[in-house]
């Protein structure tokens, strides 16, 4: 048998009134497989959420503050929502019940829904998602061997669980091979990407690329204009996204240099050994001219290259 999670019953047995977390390490657990019946099972489509949905769950099944009791059964679900669904963070006593907490899992996979949900509409709120397939036949529901990890079963108007494995038949998800075109690549909306494989593009990172230095956002789009990571500036040209160095650049009325290294020049002067002149930046990168010297003061400020 697979193992499935599930809220189920309070430390004395019953449904509610009992002591806030669980007593017993049994009113929020694992367990086998067992035939409810069931007579729904829900599907989600995405295998990433799903495995998210099962992590979820199992996270719930460890932490002994959650318990179960139908009369505070939302509690769970108020503190998950306000903690960013980190299940394994709640440390305050709190309750669920088996379809308040299969609300929870699924939020935890970033699909929305109610936290008042209840198994008589469990099924019509994840269908109405987008994100899931009603699974019916019996196949399914008379056994545990074709479910899926992050199945969520479904006894309607009685009870409800998730699958933590798949069953021994379960039909196995071929992973889909993407094949993106080498090199720069367009977006209906404009943005520019880059495949450096044909199995994948640059994201969240810099790359050199044809000689140029670029960046690309963690969707993997190139970014334009102003661009900071950690304490530091750069300037992507809005034109076509190469850094820029060794240079000023006019930005909504002001002035910055940009240094060989790309970086913003702040709280120091840049020379001009043509001029025998030194323009001063502030801590924010702005020029200001009123401060052109040919004496600089180096005790104070250095001259940045």
């Amino acid at each position: 048998m697979i193992k499935i999670g599930q809220a189920s019953r309070d430390e004395r047995g019953r449904y509610s009134g009992g002591l806030a977390g669980d007593q017993d390490g049994r009113e929020v657990a694992i367990r086998e497989w067992y035939n409810r019946p069931w007579n729904k099972v829900l599907r989600c489509k995405d295998v990433a959420k799903a495995e998210k949905i099962a992590v979820a769950m199992e996270k719930a099944c460890k932490n002994n503050c959650i318990g179960y009791d139908q009369s505070q059964r939302t509690t769970l679900y108020s503190l998950a929502k306000s903690n960013g669904w980190k299940i394994e963070d709640i440390k305050t006593p709190c309750e669920t019940d088996c379809s308040a907490l299969v609300a929870v899992c699924v939020n935890a996979a970033g699909v929305n829904i109610s936290g008042d949900i209840y198994t008589g509409n469990e099924a019509k709120a994840l269908l109405q998602t987008g994100e899931f397939e009603l699974l019916s036949a019996p196949k399914y529901l008379m056994t545990d061997e074709y479910l899926k990890r992050g199945d969520i079963l479904l006894y309607e108007f009685h009870h409800t669980a998730i699958a933590l494995q798949d069953g021994r038949k379960a039909e196995k998800t071929k992973p889909t091979q993407v094949e993106y075109p080498l090199g720069w690549n367009v977006s209906s909306d404009g943005q520019w990407w880059y495949a450096d494989t044909p199995q994948s593009v640059i994201a969240g990172r810099w790359a050199y690329i044809d000689g140029r230095w670029y960046v690309f956002d963690q969707k993997g789009f190139m970014i334009r204009g102003w661009f900071k990571q950690g304490d530091d500036w750069y300037y992507m040209n809005p034109a076509d996204g190469a850094m820029l160095s060794e240079q000023w650049v006019d930005v909504d009325g002001k002035s910055y240099y940009l240094t060989q290294s790309g970086l913003m020049a702040r709280g120091g002067y840049i020379e001009d050994a043509s001029e025998k002149l030194y323009f001063f930046v502030d801590e924010n990168g702005v020029y200001n001219k009123e401060l052109d010297t040919d004496t600089p003061d180096l005790s104070k400020y250095e001259v940045i290259e």
